[in-house]
């Protein structure tokens, strides 16, 4: 959403490689009641979001390291 009267959505993401070499798309939705509709679903999904890593990436991420060193060089 972009503001109470209008909803962007779709795949595109914003680097320049979106509007130039990818398949994206995009989508600009003139409808207010639209609009607040994506917002209580954003508001919705945005007050249970868990920031960051989630767990069982971040397990996975140790046992990487304890096979294969942190990647850094020593010496």
């Amino acid at each position: 959403m972009i503001n109470k009267r209008e909803v962007i959505t779709g795949s595109f993401n914003w680097p320049p490689a979106a509007a130039h070499t990818n398949d994206e798309n995009l989508l600009l939705i003139h409808s207010a009641q639209l609009a607040k509709h994506f917002t209580r679903e954003m508001d919705r999904l945005w007050e249970t979001a868990e920031l960051g890593i989630a767990p069982h990436i971040q397990r996975k991420l140790d046992r990487q390291r304890i096979r294969c060193g942190d990647g850094v060089e020593k010496g």
